[in-house]
């Protein structure tokens, strides 16, 4: 699997299940990719004309798929780790994210991914000993939200009236995308600052680890732009977790991001 970022190529080794699936989203027929045109944003809500103004240069090809390079530190059973990521992700289609986390003491390997026929977490200590193993429908439904999320995080082509996004206005801040996800709408709230970029974005996200499971006020702030070699500019580092947007939310922070490369397709 050879991933491109920040304009050099290099070959990354991944956990057979991460494999599979990046397989199964990047191997698609080619298409003739449409250029944008910021005359489509003219009747957008003004966050989203500015945050696509900024984000997208005019007549840059619409990718539907972009592959990450990233690192940062996640917390697990109270405590924080660094961790490595490689990720692809495919507008509508799903995403696979295949990190690194720990050191030598404790080192994980794994993937958290969906597709149109899969959706599990699998991760192994040391690579060899299974520690965590889930699927099913509350796996899928809560990979959906993410999907939605890191979209308008990480692909901002997908944003664009030009592929299908719909924009419902909150108000000069913050507006509302509304997105295609693996087989669901949903919807992400995108506040936007005066510049164009991103500052939040949330949505009510499936907890399927939630006593009982259900929707839980999910989210990330932005705190950089990464910006690519072909001038697109994404959220570059920031945290994301649980309790989005209310009292609770800094003690839901559970993952903390800085993207180190970053390629786009438009396959």
């Amino acid at each position: 699997m050879v991933v491109s970022t920040n304009n050099t190529a290099r070959r990354v080794k991944l956990p057979t299940i991460a494999e599979r699936g990046w397989t199964a989203l990047s191997e698609k027929s080619p298409v003739e990719p449409t250029a944008f045109d910021p005359a489509t944003l003219a009747d957008l809500p003004p966050p989203a004309q500015r945050l696509l103004g900024r984000a997208l240069p005019g007549g840059v090809a619409l990718s539907t798929t972009v592959e990450l390079s990233m690192e940062g530190e996640i917390e697990l059973g109270g405590r924080w780790f660094p961790f490595t990521a490689e990720q692809i992700l495919r507008v509508g289609e799903g995403f696979v994210w295949s990190p690194v986390v720990g050191g030598r003491l404790f080192r994980f390997v794994g993937a958290d991914l969906l597709t149109a026929d899969d959706a599990r977490m699998e991760f192994r200590l040391h690579g060899l000993i299974p520690v965590v193993r889930a699927a099913g429908p509350d796996v899928r439904r809560s990979a959906q939200g993410r999907l939605a999320a890191e979209t308008v995080a990480w692909l901002p082509h997908a944003l664009a009236p030009q592929l299908g996004a719909r924009w419902t206005p909150v108000d000069d801040e913050r507006a509302i995308v509304t997105l295609g996800a693996a087989g669901s709408d949903i919807d992400v709230g995108v506040a936007v600052d005066s510049d164009g970029r991103i500052r939040r974005a949330g949505l009510d996200r499936w907890n399927g680890s939630a006593d009982p499971p259900r929707l839980e006020p999910f989210g990330a702030s932005v705190d950089s732009t990464y910006t690519a070699s072909n001038g697109v500019a994404i959220a570059g580092s920031g945290t994301a977790g649980w309790g989005f947007g209310t009292e609770h939310e800094a003690d839901g922070i559970f993952f903390r991001y800085r993207i180190t490369g970053a390629a786009f397709s438009p396959t």
